[in-house]
């Protein structure tokens, strides 16, 4: 998977579900016993991922923001959840995931890069 396809994906994680971003972390669990899917707080390195888990995400995210996609324009975009404190677990949960991929691909974008001549 190319630089860009690994940046285009980090970039549908943050605009999957709680749920959905629950799943996708269980994904890369599977691949990956060492991974903390559940923890309170995830580093995700999408460089260090194999190329399996990386395509099994794609389609996953692909497919969730689909159905999402739909479910929003179906429900006239309004969220349908009237349980606001499970809505504020799930938006910090959702932000401290944001978090700590914007931290991953900042120390990434920190690396100098080396080019051939």
């Amino acid at each position: 998977m190319s630089t860009e396809e690994k940046r285009k994906l980090g970039a549908a994680l943050t605009r999957l579900s709680p749920e959905d971003l629950t799943k996708a972390l269980e994904i890369v669990a599977q691949n990956n016993p060492s991974f903390q899917a559940t923890a309170e707080e995830v580093d995700l390195d999408i460089d260090a991922q194999s190329e399996s888990t990386l395509w099994r995400l794609k389609f996953f995210v692909k497919d969730a923001l689909e159905v999402q996609g739909k479910s929003a324009a179906s429900a006239g975009g309004q969220n349908n959840n009237n349980n606001p404190s499970n809505n504020n677990n799930n938006n910090k949960r959702k932000r401290e995931i944001y978090d700590a991929i914007a931290k991953t691909a900042k120390k990434r974008s920190k690396k100098p890069c080396q080019e051939k001549e």
